[in-house]
């Protein structure tokens, strides 16, 4: 409901427009004010404010958060002076990219509809040109000088880091393209392997892959590649994927420490369940991690003629969920199947909840698995790599061009991990920019106003230090 009221301040009549509504976050009556003008004696309007023709409404909050939130970075000087004075649109697709898990030729829609269109006029985001865009981002002379002075940024040589691969099965013409196999099936794919600082959590490096080569093979020249770089690695955490006599005594030779998961499948992952696991579930054994409670047994190994670590961990919840699945399997089967899966099905169960870790270095147990956790970080790029490959803009499906979309990637997984960071776990970047896409504007032909801030959106702003304004000049 709305209603005018009238102030008189120095003898001078102005009226004011009130307008009554229900705050939900407050569960109370609220009102806002919006100013008319002066009025005379009959309490007639003598200088209304200039009305001006509301064109369309935006989508303002993500794409304004993303938007400052990019320029706020160390980085930004960087991407500005290599690919933004060469293509506007580097930065509208990089928050396309955090915003929407959508093909790349919808980029163009997205923006139409956002507050970028408006932040960055002008801009072609069609496919002819987002193609155009990651050809040139694939140049080597271009990364090879962003790498340069990007791991300057970072900061620091002396590096513990985290190593890991995935596939990225798609239907791609590239040389880099090969059968290998994925998903419990066998598909065209290339590897991408990504490098990510260990303490900071901050992606410093990666490499694409012909798709039929293994993990193992691919670590040494990896370390050589970022030695050469000039970042020395004090401290490796890699994936199961990696464990190899070969590169156990190549880690052990660089005098690099390690930590990664002994494969369920090699003998000396069998001795130590069969040894340890029996008085595993034991009060002294016990560590909380986050919410949930592991038990974890420490014990010294030879580890291919090296002294070395083992770390058996329990997790009881999985121990649970695991032993239910095995059981339902075997009691599924035919009375004679049972008595030949029997023995096979007893080995299951005893591993049901199990892994085993092993370092070069005594870490403490109860900081020996948040340190292994940390290869979350890497996972979470390649949930970004594997949506929407196939749909990639690529026509001509060249090298260079699959070069600049990875290269893309990587820099959009920088952001979001600084981001993520900057949001102190209140609230993930996913819920962040939920949150923040409720947010609207409307454009007028000479000006966009803001609405109102939720409590929960101006907290998301606090956190990254962004001030929004209450309109924007056009």
């Amino acid at each position: 409901m709305s209603y005018t009221i009238y102030k008189t301040v120095k003898n001078k009549k102005y009226a004011y427009e009130v307008t009554s509504y229900w705050n939900t976050e407050l569960k109370q009556s609220r009102r806002k004010t919006k100013y008319l003008g002066a009025v005379d004696g009959d309490n007639n309007i003598t200088d209304k404010i200039e009305r001006t023709k509301e064109k369309l409404i935006l989508d303002f909050g993500d794409g304004y958060l993303l938007n400052e939130f990019v320029k706020s970075l160390s980085i930004f000087p960087l991407i500005d002076s290599l690919m933004i004075r060469k293509y506007k649109e580097i930065i509208p697709l990089i928050c396309y990219r955090l915003c929407i898990q959508s093909a790349m030729y919808n980029a163009s829609s997205w923006s139409e509809a956002n507050i970028v269109s408006a932040l960055h006029k002008d801009i072609d985001l069609s496919s002819q040109n987002i193609s155009r865009i990651l050809s040139f981002l694939g140049s080597e002379n271009l990364q090879r000088n962003f790498f340069e002075q990007y791991l300057k940024i970072v900061g620091g040589i002396e590096k513990s880091i985290i190593i890991d691969a995935t596939s990225l099965p798609n239907q791609i013409n590239s040389g880099f393209n090969a059968w290998g196999y994925s998903d419990s099936h066998i598909e065209k794919q290339f590897r991408f392997l990504c490098v990510v600082d260990q303490e900071q959590k901050m992606p410093l490096f990666y490499r694409y892959l012909p798709g039929n080569l293994s993990d193992i093979s691919t670590l040494r020249n990896t370390i050589t590649e970022l030695q050469s770089m000039g970042v020395k690695n004090s401290f490796v955490l890699i994936d199961a994927g990696y464990f190899s006599a070969e590169n156990i005594g190549e880690l052990y030779n660089s005098k690099i420490d390690f930590l990664t998961r002994i494969p369920s499948s090699r003998a000396i992952y069998k001795e130590l369940v069969d040894k340890e696991v029996k008085d595993l579930e034991n009060i002294e054994y016990a560590v909380k991690y986050n919410k949930r409670i592991l038990f974890i047994k420490k014990v010294e190994i030879d580890l291919y003629t090296h002294k070395a670590y083992a770390y058996v961990v329990l997790d009881p919840m999985r121990k649970s969920k695991e032993i239910g699945e095995q059981i339902n399997e075997y009691l599924e089967l035919k009375e004679d199947e049972q008595d030949i899966d029997k023995t096979k099905t007893k080995i299951k169960l005893n591993n049901c909840g199990v892994m085993v870790l092993v370092s070069s270095k005594n870490i403490e147990a109860k900081k020996v698995i948040s340190c292994y956790y940390m290869r979350q970080s890497v996972e979470q790029v390649f949930g970004f790599m594997k949506d929407d490959l196939d749909s990639l803009p690529i026509r001509r499906h060249n090298d260079e061009t699959i070069r600049g979309y990875l290269f893309l990637q990587f820099i959009v997984l920088v952001i979001f991990v600084q981001l993520r960071q900057k949001l102190e776990s209140k609230y993930t970047v996913e819920q962040a920019l939920l949150q923040m896409r409720n947010l609207k504007c409307k454009v007028f032909t000479d000006k966009i106003l803001v609405a109102e801030l939720t409590k929960r959106q101006k907290e998301v702003f606090g956190l990254c230090k962004i001030l929004v304004p209450k309109f924007l000049g056009i």
